[in-house]
């Protein structure tokens, strides 16, 4: 019965040593942020974010200073903690709450209540998303791609103006152009160009692509202004 109850007693032992073990394997990966709460490397970091569990199907994440002092804590709908979506409360560097309020998909929304330091109300701010749901970006965080790259593109373009006799066009036409969120591309026009003709030809070849692939802010699509010279 001894050696028994030793045996069992090592067994457990071994299990928990694991369950640490594989705990520690998965200790969350840190994100590091920069003074503006944007991503950047370790070396440039004043913030980092982390994810510390689930709310149904959203994910926990919480910002703490460098030093380890809590930022703000809040849900996002991603696990790569990109898109803020519910309640959120940020702090004050000595821990009292600076603000809090709600977020949809990336924007704040709604009535946000604000402290000062000391903890006495400041005025309330209150927030509209759709408005800046129609912002038109000319840098995103990814910028819109054509499917199978910028190469491929031209070459379609160049495809389709080229000249009927078989000559090759020479001309550089430089395009506007924003890619919607849905991948489709409006307002095409020429801001730089010389034949006319040449021009439309441009234009309709652009409106022809297939959908692209849109430009992201926080991993949600937004509406992003491009600009594309091509040469022929």
């Amino acid at each position: 019965m001894r050696t028994t109850l030793l045996s069992l007693s090592s067994a457990t032992i071994a299990v928990v040593l694991l369950s640490l073990t594989g705990a520690a394997a998965q200790d969350p990966e840190r994100i590091f942020l920069d003074e503006h709460l944007e991503r950047t490397t370790g070396r440039k970091a004043t913030f980092y974010r982390i994810w510390e569990g689930m709310e149904g199907q959203y994910f926990i994440g919480r910002t703490y200073s460098m030093e380890g002092k809590l930022k703000s804590e809040g849900r996002y709908l991603d696990q790569q903690l990109t898109i803020e979506h519910g309640h959120f409360t940020f702090y004050h560097a000595n821990g009292k709450v600076e603000s809090s309020g709600d977020y949809a998909e990336g924007l704040k929304s709604g009535v946000w209540e604000r402290y000062d330091a000391w903890g006495r109300p400041l005025a309330e701010k209150v927030y509209d998303p759709e408005p800046l749901a129609d912002i038109v970006y000319t840098r995103a965080q990814t910028m819109p791609s054509y499917p199978g790259g910028e190469k491929e593109l031209v070459r379609y373009i160049r495809g389709k103006v080229a000249g009927t006799d078989g000559q090759r066009l020479k001309a550089q036409v430089t395009t506007s152009f924003i890619v919607e969120k849905n991948g489709e591309l409006t307002e095409v026009k020429v801001v730089k160009g010389g034949d006319p003709a040449m021009d439309e030809k441009v234009v309709d070849a652009l409106r022809s692509t297939p959908a692209w692939d849109p430009g992201r802010e926080k991993g949600r699509p937004v509406r992003v202004q491009m600009r594309l010279p091509v040469d022929f």
